[in-house]
């Protein structure tokens, strides 16, 4: 593996999400200086875990913004996060989910071309791609890198043309690539996606505020890793000293949200009965999200070849985690706090 770069500056859009949050405080604790954009839309809450980050106020949509920061920041490497980040809601937000998804993303190369001409060179642009990219695949398929793109949703086909965006920038020499993100989860990841979901409806089981634990559909089966190690994976390809190529972020391993279910009430305390688990699918119920993506792994050798990164945690470890932080904010009231963290440090 090649020597890390030498402190530098980044600039990460979409700090306040879940893996803004991993990947700066990451950054920041290596001795980098990290530069964080947030928007109207952030979660201010989530800004207690962003201590030493500078934050700056930008709409990813903003082009000539986003060139100013440039100007201003000087970083040697933009990362960006920032994204509407549900699938099952872009099928009602499509305009504003390309918006975000595609155009932004589009402009941003276009910008840092511009900057190139004018200065020479560019930072290198990692750009958070994802596992929707693909769409549907035989169950049991293993996608990598070369993988066909084949999106089915306003998310996916938005960040598959993002993706192919940042090939063609790369091809014209910019340093950019995309990391191709699968599933990923943890006590930071927002409340209404399945796996908090799953968990929070599993300490309310224990506590005796619900019967059951009300699943979409339990044989939903995914590659879901940690939140904390994709970031960490993240980091490394931010820091190598060599140019940057696409690489998909994975554990290779499937879980059914059914057997997530039985961990999180077993982390619970709640009963081994699998009557708490409850189905909500159906045709008189709540319908499953439109070309739901099941069944597949993702395949992350050239991740693990070229970075030496492999997850650190399994997919349990890190729910159980998750339901000791549900457990917390049931008895406190408080949903964000940097304790938190600590045991995904």
């Amino acid at each position: 593996m090649s020597t890390p770069r030498p402190p530098l500056t980044h600039l990460v859009t979409g700090v306040a999400g879940q893996d803004g949050v991993h990947l700066a405080r990451l950054l920041h604790a290596a001795g980098h200086r990290v530069v964080g954009t947030v928007s109207d839309a952030s979660e201010p809450e989530t800004l207690v875990y962003l201590e030493g980050i500078e934050l700056a106020a930008h709409d990813v949509r903003d082009s000539r913004g986003f060139a100013r920061l440039l100007e201003r920041v000087r970083p040697d490497v933009v990362h960006n996060l920032a994204a509407l980040s549900s699938v099952g809601a872009s099928w009602e937000a499509e305009e504003l989910t390309l918006a975000v998804n595609r155009d932004a993303v589009v402009a941003m190369l276009a910008v840092l071309r511009e900057h190139a001409e004018r200065h020479g060179s560019a930072p290198r642009f990692l750009q958070a791609s994802s596992s929707e990219i693909f769409g549907p695949a035989t169950p049991g398929a293993v996608l990598d890198e070369d993988s066909p793109l084949a999106p089915v949703s306003p998310y996916g086909r938005a960040k598959a043309a993002a993706h192919e965006a940042v090939v063609a920038a790369r091809a014209s020499g910019l340093d950019a690539a995309n990391l191709v993100l699968f599933g990923h989860t943890g006590p930071l990841h927002a409340a209404h996606f399945a796996l908090p979901t799953t968990c929070r409806q599993a300490v309310e089981v224990a506590a005796g505020r619900r019967e059951r634990l009300e699943l979409r559909d339990p044989s939903v089966e995914r590659d879901w890793g940690g939140a904390a190690d994709f970031m960490a994976a993240w980091a490394q390809v931010a820091l190598s000293p060599d140019p940057a190529q696409d690489v998909v972020v994975a554990t290779g391993q499937l879980h059914r949200l059914g057997e997530v279910a039985t961990w999180a009430l077993a982390a619970a305390g709640a009963p081994a009965d699998p009557r708490l688990i409850g189905d909500l699918a159906g045709p008189e119920q709540v319908p499953a999200r439109p070309h739901d993506v099941t069944g597949v792994r993702g395949d992350a050798s050239r991740l693990a070849a070229r970075y030496a990164w492999t997850p650190s945690r399994q997919l349990r470890a890190v729910i159980e985690t998750m339901v000791a932080v549900e457990e917390q904010r049931l008895r406190t009231g408080v949903r964000h706090r940097v304790g938190y963290l600590d045991t995904l440090a």
